[in-house]
C-alpha cells in the first residue's frame, strides 16, 4: 500500500471519526420537537387567553359606557318630566280659575240674559206693528227656553244673540207683503209695506186708499190720494218687481207729524 493510499484513508477517517463519536439521538430530536410543539400551542393559547381578556375588557368598557349614557339619560328624562309637571302643575291652577271665573260669570250673565229678553219683548211690543202676532210668540218662546234648567248658559245665549240679529235685521231691510188688517171698522185686505222701521204704509187692492203707521196714536192714518202711486211704486220695488229707484213717502217725524 502507497503512503497516499494510507493517508487518504486517514482523511477519510479523520472525516468519519466526529460523525461516530457523536452519534444522532432520534429521542432526543423528537423530545425537542415536542417541547417545540408544545410551546407553539402554548403560545397560541396564551394569545387567544389574551384577546379574549381583550373583549371582556372591551365589552366591559361598552357596558359601562352604554350605563353612563343611560344615567345622563335619565337624569335629562327625571329633569323633563320634572319640568312638565310643575307646568302641568300651572294649567291645573289657571284651569281651576278659570272654572271659578266661569262660575262667577255664568252667575251674572244668566240674569242678565233674562233682563235682555224682557228689554226685547218690551221693544218688540212698542215697535211698529209689522208682523206682530209672530214676533211676540217668538220672543215668548225664548223667555221660555232662558228658564230651562237642562239648557246651558252658552246655548241660551245663542238664542238670544239669534233673536237680536233677526230684528236688528228689520231694520235695515224693505218688505211687502198681502195680509187683512182692521181699519175704520171694517176688515180689509191690502197690501202692506214697511220700510225698515222708519215707516210702515198699507194701500187697499183697488190702489185707491192709503194709510200709514202712527205708533203714537197707534192707529193707520190716511194719506193724500198723491201718495197712492208713489206708495204702489215702493210696493214694488220691495216685491222686485221693478228696479230699485228713491222713494218718496211720508215719514212720521217725532211729535207725530208727518
Amino acid at each position: 500500500m502507497s503512503h497516499h493510499s494510507i493517508a487518504r484513508q486517514f482523511a477519510g477517517l479523520v472525516v468519519l471519526l466526529p460523525l461516530m463519536t457523536w452519534p444522532i439521538n432520534a429521542a432526543e430530536v423528537g423530545d425537542s420537537l415536542e417541547v417545540v410543539a408544545n410551546t407553539n400551542k402554548s403560545a397560541v393559547a396564551s394569545q387567544e387567553k389574551i384577546d379574549k381578556l381583550s373583549r371582556e375588557t372591551q365589552a366591559l368598557l361598552d357596558e359601562y359606557r352604554k350605563l353612563q349614557d343611560g344615567s345622563e339619560y335619565q337624569a335629562a328624562y327625571t329633569r323633563e318630566l320634572e319640568e312638565l309637571d310643575s307646568s302641568q302643575q300651572q294649567r291645573i291652577e289657571q284651569l281651576q280659575q278659570e272654572i271659578a271665573q266661569a262660575r262667577i260669570t255664568r252667575q251674572r250673565i244668566v240674569p242678565l240674559m233674562r233682563s235682555m229678553a224682557d228689554a226685547l219683548e218690551k221693544f218688540v211690543v212698542l215697535d211698529l206693528p209689522f208682523r206682530h202676532e209672530d214676533r211676540i210668540n217668538a220672543v215668548l218662546q225664548l223667555k221660555q227656553r232662558m228658564n230651562q234648567p237642562d239648557l246651558s248658559a252658552s246655548a241660551k245665549f245663542r238664542l238670544l244673540l239669534e233673536a237680536y240679529q233677526l230684528e236688528q235685521a228689520y231694520g235695515s231691510s224693505l218688505e211687502a207683503w198681502r195680509d187683512s188688517l182692521q181699519f175704520q171698522g171694517q176688515d180689509i185686505s191690502v197690501e202692506l209695506l214697511r220700510v225698515g222701521r222708519v215707516g210702515m204704509y198699507f194701500q187697499s187692492l183697488d190702489g185707491t186708499t192709503s194709510a200709514y203707521w202712527d205708533n203714537e196714536l197707534d192707529d193707520w192714518v190716511v194719506l193724500d190720494e198723491g201718495y197712492n202711486r208713489p206708495l204702489l211704486q215702493a210696493i214694488r220695488v220691495a216685491r222686485n218687481l221693478t228696479a230699485p229707484q228713491l222713494l218718496q213717502l211720508p215719514l212720521q217725524a217725532p211729535g207725530g207729524e208727518s
